[in-house]
Formats: C-alpha cells, structure tokens, sequence
C-alpha cells in the first residue's frame, strides 16, 4: 500500500492531517519553484494514467499513437509508480519510447525536462509534484461525465478528511472533450475557463472506430466464446453503497441461462475497478452467478474494456460512461437505474436521464430478458435514437483524435 493511499483517509480530527498537508503543501511549491527554473525540452512528452499503476485509457492509446506516428518528432516517456510496469512496458529503449520510474532520479528529471504532462485521473496519476506555467499539463479524463463530477457534485464533503481534494487539483492547461455539450460540462464541472476546454474526441475511441471496420483477431484466440452473440453488463461504481447486479424482485437466473442457451449467448458481467465483484446474487444465494454462459469479465480478465467492447452485441449500464463510448459502434442499449433517484440525491446527474438514454430502462427480470431478446433479433431498433445521442455527444467519428491533440501541442511549442 503506497503512502499515498495510507492518508487518503485520515479523519479531519487526526492530529497527524495537518502537519502532513503542510509537508504537501510545501513539496508542490518546491517542486513548482523548480519546475519553473528548469529548462523544458519541446519534444519530450510524458503520459501518465489511473493513479500511476496503470497503462490504460485515454492516456495509454494517445501515447501508442504518438509512437506510431510521431517518433520521429518526440521522445515519448510513460512514468509510473509501478515498477513491474516499467520492467515489462517499453524497457527496452526503442526509438524516442521508454518508461520510467516516478520515485527515481530519471523518473523525476524526466518530469522536470518535460514540456507536456498528460493526465488521465488528476495529481493522483503523479503525486507530489505541481508544475508551474512552463509546463502544458493536458487532462485526458477517463469518460465523457453523465454523472456529476469535481465542483458540480452533490455529495457533501465527508465528516473524514480528505487528501483526495488535494492531489486532484492542478490546475490543467488544457481538458479534452468530446463535444460542445460535454466541453460545457466539464467546464462546469472542472472549473475551468470554456477555452481551455477543448473538442477533440478520445483518443480510446479511436481504438474502437478502428475496431468497428477490422476487428482484432488476437482476442479470440484468448476468448474464443467472443465469436457467439455478447452482452456486456458494465454498471457504474457508487461511492455510498455496492453496485447490484439484476436488482430485480422476480430475478430467476434459471430464465437468464436459459435465454443464454436458446440464443447461443454469453453475458458477461463488469463491474468498475474500484467495485468488488460478488460472485452471489443478493436475493439469490443459493448458488454463484457466474458460470456456464454468465462470465465475469472484470479488470483481471480484461484489463481493457476498450478491447472488448468491439464484440460486444447488446451493452447494459445505467450511469457509466461506457455506453458513451458505445455509441460509436452503434449497437443496441438496455439501462438498468434501479437507483436512480437516490443517486441523483447523492451524486446527482448532469443531464435529464431519460431523454439521453437511447434504450430501454427495465425493472424486472422479465423485461431484461425481453429488451436482450427483440434486440438479438433486430439490433437496428432504436438506431435514430441513438444515432440523435452520439451526435450530441461526439462531434468526431473519425478516429483521429490524436491528431488534433498532436495540433494543440504543435500550437503550444
């Protein structure tokens, strides 16, 4: 457990909170003070993503593309606080590519030498460091927000101090967005000013719009049952209570697998990395959920959604913005907000939920089975309703995002 996480959690009656915030405190200005008297290298690049441990998201396809078409151009370093990662990702030093180690003296002369930071989380992704206008720090983010997230959230600040607040607070050059609608929000959201707001799509969305014309072969030789009919249940994490797979009073998953069987299909079970998986339905416990045609598909089986979401036929959420994305691929939706209205009480919503969900919202296991069935036998239903969506939230489907964020740097050197 990195230090890191050891003080996430401290009360705010702790009489250790505050000597450790000052020491903080004290490291970012430091840092920033050095930052700002170090020289920059145009060309030098740094991707960081999901609080250092991680190559994943935004930041893990924009950093594969700008090795695929800017080598030549920048030096492309991955940093992380995971050392495994920097041993088996990129350690040999192939052409202007290389990981380092944030805790090292390359992984912290990198960041001082660097003129553009990318982040996907917030100061989480590099701790202990804050740069000052030298430096052009782009945000990544890791989903278009459906949900409200930063200054626009309902949630009250915890009786329990958090350092959280504090190591998610730089303050970013640029944000990327993914249309004029979610520039606004995350304007909204962020704080910051419209213009440093900017539309350029995701470069993980990318990835699918690719997919969507070739998909890859090579997960099919780990997954063969990828080949049959896929529906992917991927909910959302809630801060204040366990997400429930099949929140329904009639849930029979003998009906499930039987529908599964009838249709030669397989349904696969998500939850967010930062949920526990249960294995046992909460009203059912006479047996596990998974098994047979139900798999579950977490982060230790597939450690990026974006790879499997090509193969998926039908997508369930409820406020995850994963279905998003999956408006690309224009491919049947079912929602499932068994709790909406506390979690808009809670969390809150940045939009009406109803008008921008292009599927259907069911209660019970009936009209589950029901919405995977009419949509196994005429996917093209509800394709203007979604077709309506993903034109408001992705001014661009052509899969080159990485191409206007390389424009922004270029504009920034």
């Amino acid at each position: 457990m990195s230090f890191i996480t050891k003080i996430l959690d401290f009360s705010k009656d702790s009489p250790i909170v505050y000597p450790l915030l000052v020491l903080y405190q004290f490291i970012l200005i430091f840092f920033r003070f050095v930052d700002f008297m170090w020289p920059k290298e145009d060309n030098l690049l740094v991707f960081s993503g999901q609080a250092g441990q991680k190559l994943s998201g935004n930041s893990k396809y924009l950093f594969q593309k700008f090795i695929e078409h800017y080598s030549d151009e920048f030096q492309t370093v991955w940093i992380t606080r995971n050392q495994s990662l920097v041993e088996s990702k990129y350690s040999e030093r192939s052409k202007n590519c290389r990981a380092v180690y944030q805790y090292s003296l390359d992984g912290i002369l990198t960041l001082l030498r660097a003129r553009v930071i990318f982040y996907v989380m917030g100061g989480a992704d590099i701790p202990f460091v804050a740069f000052s206008q030298k430096t052009i720090t782009i945000q990544l983010w890791h989903g278009v927000p459906i949900k409200r997230i930063g200054v626009t959230q309902k949630l009250e600040s915890n009786k329990r101090f958090s350092f959280a607040r504090f190591l998610e607070t730089p303050q970013f050059t640029y944000w990327i967005s993914s249309s004029a609608i979610d520039r606004n929000s995350t304007a909204l959201c962020s704080g910051l000013p419209i213009d440093r707001v900017v539309i350029t799509g995701y470069p993980r969305n990318d990835y699918l719009v690719e997919q969507k014309k070739a998909p890859s072969s090579e997960i099919l030789v780990r997954f063969p049952y990828l080949q049959k009919k896929i529906i992917l249940y991927a909910p959302t994490w809630r801060e204040r209570a366990k997400t429930r797979f099949f929140p329904f009073d009639d849930f029979c998953l003998g009906e499930i697998k039987a529908f599964l069987e009838t249709n030669d299909a397989y349904l696969l079970l998500r939850s967010h990395r930062m949920d526990d998986i249960s294995a046992r339905v909460e009203k059912n416990s006479d047996g596990p959920l998974t098994g047979d045609r139900v798999i579950a598909a977490t982060s230790d089986v597939f450690e990026d959604v974006q790879e499997l979401l090509p193969f998926v036929d039908i997508l369930i959420s409820d406020y995850s913005s994963i279905w998003v994305d999956y408006l690309l691929l224009d491919r049947p939706l079912i929602f499932v907000p068994y709790d909406l209205e506390s979690y808009e009480n809670d969390r809150g919503l940045l939009y009406d939920y109803y008008q921008i969900t292009p599927g259907p919202k069911i209660s019970t296991n009936k009209e589950l089975i029901e919405a995977m069935q009419e949509y196994i036998h005429n996917p093209e239903k509800d394709s203007e309703k979604r077709a309506c969506i993903r034109e408001i939230f992705h001014k661009y489907e052509d899969g080159l995002s990485y191409m206007r964020i390389y424009e922004i740097i270029k504009r920034c050197k």
